[in-house]
């Protein structure tokens, strides 16, 4: 078998110079760089190995171009959908907070999420609690926070910082996921036990 240039190896050997030149571009001291260097080779070697494995099962040229665009169309699909992003709007003099979102809450309203929806926008109440009906794996892998009026909330309030954390409560012998946005001013210090603390507050209103 002949091997052929084709678009899997041609990538192969961009990742790989690209790496190289980035490692040596930066000169990480902390050796991150060079520990990234090691994941993309590792990719690469992958990225060879299934493209040799198609050359030799495919043997046409003409039909191994088609199948490794066809495949790379997929792996970019799959990572452009993992970008798709929900944006909360909170309003202008949220502060410090906490935003939380409960999901599979019966009788709420459903997120505007249809089979194909990319993105969303939805005004999260003043109290920081937007309940509903949607699953909580339905939801959109992304999130951006702005105020009302659009502003970027790392833009709009200099220094704050928003930490997720995901979690579940119980109420009457059924479990409801949700979401939690700490915002605060100093990263995620200490947001674990606010966290805690907004569990027991929505535990508080929403299980009765």
């Amino acid at each position: 078998m002949k091997y052929k240039i084709t678009p899997f190896n041609v990538i192969a050997v961009a990742l790989t110079l690209f790496a190289f030149i980035d490692y040596l571009r930066t000169k990480d001291p902390t050796g991150l760089g060079l520990l990234a260097v090691i994941y993309v080779l590792g990719g690469v070697v992958g990225v060879l190995l299934v493209d040799f494995l198609i050359q030799w099962l495919a043997k046409e040229y003409k039909k191994i171009i088609p199948i490794e665009m066809l495949m790379l169309g997929v792996v970019v699909f799959w990572i452009a959908s993992m970008e798709r992003t929900k944006t909360w709007l909170i309003p202008e003099n949220f502060g410090e907070g906490y935003v939380t979102v409960i999901y599979d809450m019966e009788g709420a309203e459903k997120l505007p999420i249809h089979s194909f929806t990319w993105s969303y926008e939805i005004k999260i109440p003043e109290s920081g609690i937007l309940l509903t009906s949607t699953k909580f794996e339905d939801d959109l892998p992304k999130t951006d926070i702005k105020t009302y009026t659009g502003a970027v909330l790392d833009e709009y309030k200099e220094e704050f910082f928003e930490c997720l954390f995901e979690s579940e409560m119980n109420c009457s012998n059924k479990n409801y996921k949700y979401k939690t946005w700490i915002v605060q001013k100093k990263k995620c210090e200490y947001a674990s036990v606010k966290a805690d603390s907004v569990r027991k507050i929505m535990q508080s209103k929403f299980c009765k």
